[in-house]
């Protein structure tokens, strides 16, 4: 009982945090090394009082294909930080389904920055914290329900 009312609150932290690296992307077109290293520190716990394992094959599958995107100059690195540490937290079920909608998210946030903030989105980029945001807390909590 106890567990499931810490479960909550550390995920209304990870959702208040999650909006926070948006708007701080939005804003800046930067994610900050000290608000990852506090979600890290959020997930790790949810991971935990879930009775799972932390998954780092699927946060260094994550990390070196980011990397690749990367220095192709396809994807900013803040961006590869967070969806490595989200990836953390799921299964190889859940990280399909995340991806693909991130993926739905991501093309919603340009068409929208390109009817609206053209000349930001050209100049800048997309800031695309707002879609992993939005995937991670679409997908997670389904996920609890289905596997």
């Amino acid at each position: 009982m106890m567990a499931t009312w810490v479960l909550r609150i550390d995920f209304l932290l990870i959702t208040l945090l999650l909006v926070f690296i948006a708007w701080e992307d939005i804003l800046l077109r930067l994610i900050s090394h000290r608000t990852l290293l506090i979600l890290l520190g959020l997930l790790i716990p949810f991971i935990l009082l879930q009775h799972k394992m932390p998954n780092f094959a699927a946060a260094g599958t994550v990390l070196l294909s980011g990397f690749l995107f990367f220095s192709l100059g396809a994807i900013g690195g803040g961006d590869v930080k967070l969806l490595t540490v989200l990836s953390l937290s799921m299964n190889s079920h859940i990280l399909v389904n995340f991806f693909i909608t991130m993926a739905f998210w991501g093309g919603f946030v340009v068409l929208i920055g390109l009817i609206f903030f053209r000349t930001a989105i050209r100049q800048s980029g997309v800031p695309y914290a707002v879609p992993i945001s939005l995937a991670f807390l679409f997908t997670y909590p389904i996920s609890l329900l289905t596997f």
